[in-house]
């Protein structure tokens, strides 16, 4: 009789690690599940999957072949219509020294430009390494008192606006840049 009790109770403890072994596994699958479901509906309504909005300038580099040329249409642009800027960047950026009072000085300066003009990319494009030579010129012959003010950038600023537009003048471009920025600016 005791090896009958010893049967019984050694079958019973058999089947509870099988069923709780099955009910692990089912509980495992039905989390990891849920996380995929999770991540992917996250991505879903965070806009993951939409389809990225093109870009004034991706635009107009892409282009249809469709567009009239603004410069040869005779008819005079309404004061409604707002004009496209595009803006591209002067890439690589700006890494050089500069004049410090004791030790040398070192900047970062990364630089886009903007026009509502296509034809000023072509010519900025074209002539880029002039324009780079003379803005690694110009930024080199900085004082750092000058450039850590918001005044001095700013005048900095506009030398860059008139010497990239002289460059383009020079080269008898039709139209300059109409701004340029500063998206990075780094000194030690």
């Amino acid at each position: 009789m005791a090896d009958e009790d010893l049967d019984l109770d050694s079958g019973e403890e058999e089947e509870a690690p099988k069923s709780s072994k099955k009910m692990m596994i089912i509980i495992i699958i039905g989390v990891v599940l849920l996380l995929i479901v999770g991540v992917v509906g996250g991505m879903f309504f965070g806009g993951f999957f939409d389809d990225p909005a093109p870009t004034e300038t991706s635009q107009a580099m892409e282009g249809d072949g469709d567009e009239v040329d603004s410069d040869s249409n005779d008819e005079p642009e309404s004061t409604e219509e707002v004009a496209d800027i595009s803006y591209w960047p002067l890439e690589p950026a700006f890494v050089l020294n500069f004049e410090g009072k004791s030790k040398a000085r070192f900047m970062q300066i990364g630089l886009e430009v903007s026009t509502t003009n296509e034809k000023s990319f072509a010519a900025v494009k074209k002539h880029l390494p002039v324009i780079r030579n003379e803005i690694v010129l110009l930024l080199s012959g900085q004082k750092y008192e000058e450039m850590v003010t918001p005044d001095g950038k700013e005048q900095l600023r506009a030398e860059l606006i008139e010497t990239i537009n002289n460059i383009l003048k020079k080269h008898k471009a039709k139209k300059g840049i109409d701004n340029i920025y500063f998206t990075s600016f780094v000194m030690q």
